[in-house]
């Protein structure tokens, strides 16, 4: 097995957003990192001070070759250091034709450093059917602020984790040497 993180996309302008944005105007570029600081340090994020906001992204397409697409598992990192403060992510795993899954992130309890949201492995697309290359090419996740109990929330990280299996070698394909 091998896996692969598919970010925000560049090449896609993003489809519906209304977090603020900590600088420049590219939702994609201040979720596509991972930042390792605490919530204070970080310049890269999109942040909201009320229940309510959305942000709604295409990922990078699955290019890797791969003989079957195993699973799937959306993770997010956010954070609120807010004395008291608490928050809620609701995501979704989406397309321009429907939903497939939403998932909350549960409470997260105000700290100095960002929460990481590992969400449900989803094996199939709707609950009987595998996930193809076409169905990971168009997949877009949306992250709502589901729940604020004050402070600031910033949310500074969104990926999918696609586990794969690599093709599978033939005869034909051993290396020229090592069959001797």
């Amino acid at each position: 097995m091998a896996t692969v993180n598919l970010l925000p996309n560049a090449n896609v302008p993003t489809v519906v957003n209304d977090w603020s944005l900590s600088t420049g105007s590219d939702v994609y570029a201040l979720i596509d990192d991972d930042h390792t600081g605490t919530v204070a340090t970080d310049s890269s994020y999109l942040s909201s001070t009320s229940a309510g906001s959305t942000c709604t992204v295409e990922l990078q397409d699955f290019s890797e070759s791969h003989s079957a697409i195993n699973s799937i598992t959306l993770v997010t990192k956010a954070g609120n250091n807010g004395r008291g403060a608490s928050f809620t992510l609701e995501t979704k795993l989406t397309s321009p034709s429907g939903d497939y899954y939403t998932e909350s992130s549960g409470s997260q309890a105000a700290h100095r450093n960002y929460r990481t949201q590992t969400y449900t492995t989803r094996t199939t697309h709707d609950g009987s059917n595998a996930w193809t290359n076409a169905l990971l090419n168009s997949l877009r996740v949306r992250v709502d602020l589901d729940a604020h109990s004050g402070g600031t929330t910033r949310f500074t990280y969104c990926y999918v984790t696609v586990d794969y299996d690599l093709p599978v070698a033939t005869d034909n394909s051993i290396f020229f040497g090592t069959n001797f």
